[in-house]
């Protein structure tokens, strides 16, 4: 049996403790590798699918959304085209300034070129009176004599348009909208000698609208006219015409052979949207919807074209364009995979465009966006990725082989040193041992005692006692920072809630004066609804309150400013403090701009000082009319002795006798003045409001037939109270519709009605009479004042001084020539 050295045991041992489990892990390794790799390319090819639709099903979307934006844009734009005289100048303006660029092809098909024009909005604007007849119209940005009668559709311009005649049936402040409505384009027009849609610049394009009406109503509900905004369909087209799923994202025309393109369809199913014209709903030359393309289609109709496309009658093509239609109709998004008209199979995503206004009301949905993508194209990223996985994966097994390889090579290097330095001093021990078994006693073995051990563990020792120190710093640090943290916190919470919670509107703008935030008091006073509010220039943001920029925008100093600025708005004087101070954040600058309103306050100043002047002229009176009322006592009997005197002097007689109605009609002045200066405490009780206006429209009846005043009551059988003086609320509107009566000596009409609110009674008393200018609404609940030219003017005076005795209000809002409104509300807890 051969034998070993001790050198080469330990040589052999220390290879194969080491070589062998290498080379075990290593094909163990190479398995699990093969099937890791499979595994992961599986998984990655799934993994880029699902993403893929994800992406392609978020941009679907992502689209609707931007349709759903502007469809209501369209219906903001209808509201304020309602809203303007009904003047060429003004219709000329609002089409000139409704435009969006449209992304087009011109020129020849041999020479094609590319435009970005803007193009107007809307092809018709038109406003239409009571009975159809158009008494306005602006078609393509010119003001039309062609006027028509589109009661009748056969007058307008597509020979069968209901727009007129559903858009009188509704109620105020609902509007009608239609679905796509135009000239159908074959296929024949559209290509025009060319091969392909894409080809084709010279074709026929499509032309249509989608007509957008509102009726409009007179302040007593009857119809006044129609107004009608006509959308271009272009713009509608430019939300799908240029989308692409591939890397170039947007195509001036996509191609259709290709099957990367998107479209729209409606809520019936229609599509309005398309690269191929001739698949758009369309109407022939006579006004009738052209047929949609289905299985029984005839061979000349599919030659011509003439076959728009309806998703519900295109199960004949792919069962899933009918299934796409009800998911959107039931407001659902996702991806289906179909074949389109062409053969081209592809990955289609959808989603609906939720709008729920005219005949779409009903499913809350105007239609769909779908955008397809190839086949093929859509797996190419899985695909490629699970080539590179592969490739990879190869190249990570050669590189390992070779590393297996060269760490056995190293490995037996290692091994051989490490066994020379183990065996080689104990083989100088030996050598040594055996000098001095053959006696040689003096024998000097020099070993060399290996001293890394020691180093490493003093080493070792040396960064366990650093990294604990640095350990305990780090500690330290990070308590500092959570301190630092909380503290932070604490500050930004408090200083959030002073901004949210203070009684004043704070905004802080940009150095270009664009608002970057606002706190929540700012939006209750500027009526804000819009949560957001970033790139938005201060102008925009005050739009409401023009006069407020118009304060602001005068400011000739960067320093701190404030000013006060008064308003009228719905009848009512608004006064607002405005503050603008800098404000310096980092490397950029800006302003604090504070929105207080002190409307409250300054009324409640007005009527404190009213109040104050009111007991001033009431002590004043009470003291003119005790002094005046005995001397005309005395004065009025002398007359009347000398009147019975003067039998034999009737001409005398007359005289003392207008002596004696002038008197009594200063007695009654100052009997008026004595009972304002002295009205008694209101006696509250329970009572019924409606008693209390019914008796007093009994007294005033005979002269609202004399006249001629036509009376509309709307007075419920029972109105309580738990707190009324029912004698002075009777005065207070017996003095209400006395004056209305005044107001139209020739007649007219008025109003009277009572209804209880959560937390009182409101009574509303309207007339149709001369009107109160706006300069002396302010004057009228004044002593004194009156504008009849007779009576004491202490009627709305005393009115007013009943009403707030309960605790209670009383407004006015007024139109001269027009008539009046008094508002009176009479709260159940008021305080007299």
């Amino acid at each position: 049996m051969r034998r070993f050295s001790f050198h080469k045991k330990v040589l052999y041992v220390f290879c194969g403790l080491t070589l062998l489990p290498l080379i075990a892990l290593a094909i163990f390794a190479g398995q699990s590798l093969d099937t890791v790799e499979q595994l992961l390319r599986t998984s990655a090819i799934s993994a880029l699918d699902d993403q893929a639709a994800e992406t392609l099903e978020l941009r679907a979307v992502m689209v609707a959304d931007e349709v759903r934006t502007f469809l209501r844009r369209i219906e903001s734009d209808l509201g304020v085209l309602a809203r303007l005289p009904v003047e060429a100048e003004e219709y000329l303006w609002f089409n000139k300034n409704h435009r969006r660029p449209i992304w087009m092809r011109t020129g020849t098909n041999q020479w094609p070129r590319e435009l970005r024009p803007s193009v107007r909005l809307y092809k018709e604007i038109t406003y239409i009176d009571s009975n159809g007849m158009e008494r306005l119209r602006i078609a393509d940005g010119v003001l039309s004599e062609d006027l028509r009668d589109v009661s009748n559709p056969a007058n307008t311009t597509y020979l069968s348009e209901v727009y007129f005649s559903a858009a009188r049936e509704l109620q105020e402040g609902q509007i009608y909208v239609s679905h796509v409505t135009g000239w159908h384009v074959n296929k024949h027009a559209q290509l025009g000698g060319a091969m392909t849609p894409e080809e084709s610049i010279e074709g026929a394009g499509y032309e249509g609208v989608v007509r957008f009406a509102q009726p409009i109503f007179t302040s007593g509900g009857q119809l006044k006219g129609v107004v009608v905004l006509s959308l271009d369909h272009r713009h509608l087209m430019e939300f799908t015409q240029h989308i692409s799923p591939t890397k170039e994202r947007f195509v001036i025309f996509p191609s259709y052979k290709s099957g990367n393109y998107a479209f729209m369809f409606d809520n019936e199913g229609w599509i309005i949207t398309h690269p191929k014209f001739w698949d758009i709903r369309g109407l022939d030359k006579e006004g009738h919807l052209v047929p949609p393309y289905t299985k029984d289609s005839t061979p000349e109709a599919i030659a011509i074209g003439t076959i728009p496309y309806n998703l519900r009658e295109a199960a004949f093509i792919h069962p899933n364009y009918p299934e796409v239609h009800q998911s959107v109709l039931g407001g659902r998004s996702g991806v289906v995979d179909v074949t389109n008209v062409g053969g081209s199979r592809k990955i289609m995503a959808f989603a609906p465009i939720f709008f729920d206004s005219g005949p779409y009301a009903e499913t809350g949905v105007f239609g769909g966006i779908t955008i397809g993508a190839e086949v093929k194209q859509f797996h190419n990223m899985a695909e490629a990725t699970s080539a590179n996985i592969r490739r990879l994966y190869k190249g990570f097994l050669t590189g390992a082989w070779v590393l297996i390889g060269l760490t056995a090579l190293l490995v037996i290097y290692v091994a051989y040193r490490l066994s020379h330095n183990i065996t080689g001093p104990l083989s100088t021990l030996v050598a040594g041992t055996k000098e001095m078994a053959r006696g040689k006693l003096g024998t000097q073995v020099e070993v060399v005692s290996p001293v890394e051990v020691a180093e490493l563990a003093t080493a070792f020792n040396t960064m366990a006692r650093q990294l604990n120190e640095r350990r305990e710093r780090l500690l330290k640090t990070l308590a500092v920072l959570r301190h630092s943290r909380k503290e932070i916190k604490q500050e930004r919470d408090f200083k959030q809630t002073i901004v949210e919670n203070v009684e004043v509107g704070i905004l802080t703008l940009d150095s270009s004066q664009y608002v970057t935030s606002l706190n929540g008091v700012a939006r209750v006073i500027l009526n804000i609804k819009d949560e957001t509010v970033a790139h938005l220039s201060l102008k925009e943001f005050l739009h409401n309150f023009p006069e407020l920029y118009e304060t602001i925008s005068q400011i000739t100093q960067t320093e701190h400013w404030s000013e006060y600025a008064s308003l009228e708005r719905k009848g009512r004087s608004l006064t607002y403090r405005l503050a603008l101070y800098p404000l310096s954040s980092g490397r950029e600058d800006g302003y604090i701009l504070t929105v207080e309103d002190l409307t409250e306050r300054v009324n409640f100043r007005q009527q404190m000082a009213r109040l104050e002047r009111l007991a001033s002229l009431g002590r004043l009176s009470a003291g003119i009319a005790h002094e005046v009322r005995n001397p005309l006592t005395g004065i009025s009997l002398l007359l009347d002795e000398l009147h019975d005197r003067m039998l034999a002097h009737p001409v005398d007689q007359g005289l003392i006798q207008r002596a004696l109605q002038e008197i009594e009609r200063l007695e009654g002045l100052v009997n008026d003045l004595l009972n304002f200066s002295s009205l008694p405490d209101a006696r509250l009780a329970p009572g019924d409001l409606a008693v209390v206006l019914r008796d007093t429209l009994f007294l005033l009846s005979k002269q609202f037939q004399m006249q001629q005043i036509l009376l509309h009551e709307d007075i419920p059988e029972e109105l309580l109270h738990p707190r009324m003086d029912s004698d002075r609320l009777k005065q207070a509107i017996f003095n209400l519709l006395t004056n209305a009566i005044a107001a139209m000596p020739s007649g007219g009409e008025l109003w009277i009605s009572a209804k209880r609110t959560v937390e009182g009674a409101l009574l509303t008393i309207r007339d149709t009479g001369q009107g109160i200018p706006a300069d002396r609404l302010a004057l009228i609940f004044e002593p004194f004042y009156t504008t009849k030219g007779e009576g004491t003017g202490l009627g709305l005076s005393i009115t007013h001084t009943i009403i707030t005795s309960h605790g209670g209000s009383i407004e006015v809002q007024s139109q001269e020539g027009v008539g009046a409104e008094f508002t009176l509300y009479l709260p159940d807890n008021g305080q007299n």
